[in-house]
């Protein structure tokens, strides 16, 4: 991605990140909630143990009057982390069918058939950048939450190895980063 491509992808983030006020102080279902309000759609959260590792360890089913957003068993921010990604990806507009079959969908909504289903998101379905621009929308929401540190700029005159720990906890929160972990 260009810098002038990656610049625009991140206004455009700040802007969607921006635009709901947060609950004072944070509360994850408090936002959803609000979300759910502003957007005129109810959204809920499930909790999904049962999958298969090869799943995504989030998932966004849209069907038709509300949204479903699921997680795997995490710790709380890592959870947090992970609907705020699927967040991401309902608030830019990303939309995708490739995962109606997957495990992850069959638990969230067992009963419905994948026709019944308008639209599933979930985090292999995506090229780089509608990941890109999930993972920098949670990331931007936790920065303003006070749930995660602000991106690390001009750190100078580090170790090798305290810059190479730096960057690796930089790469936890920000998804844009190249060599920052892999996403399962």
């Amino acid at each position: 991605m260009r810098s002038d491509d990656h610049a625009l992808m991140r206004a455009r983030c700040q802007e969607l990140a921006s635009a709901l006020p947060l609950p004072t102080p944070w509360d994850l279902h408090t936002f959803i909630e609000e979300l759910g309000q502003a957007r005129g759609r109810r959204i809920r959260l499930r909790r999904v143990s049962a999958v298969e590792s090869e799943s995504p360890c989030g998932a966004l089913v849209s069907l038709a009057d509300h949204d479903v957003i699921g997680y795997v068993p995490s710790t709380p921010l890592h959870e947090e982390h992970i609907i705020l990604h699927e967040v991401g990806h309902l608030v830019c507009g990303h939309s995708d069918t490739k995962l109606a079959d997957s495990p992850m969908v069959a638990a969230l909504v067992p009963d419905l058939s994948p026709e019944l289903i308008r639209s599933v998101l979930g985090r292999s379905a995506f090229d780089a950048v509608t990941e890109q621009q999930a993972e920098l929308v949670a990331s931007l929401y936790l920065y303003r939450a006070g749930r995660a540190p602000a991106p690390l700029r001009g750190v100078r005159k580090l170790d090798a190895k305290s810059g190479r720990t730096l960057r690796e906890i930089q790469a936890t929160f920000d998804g844009s980063r190249r060599g920052g972990p892999e996403k399962r």
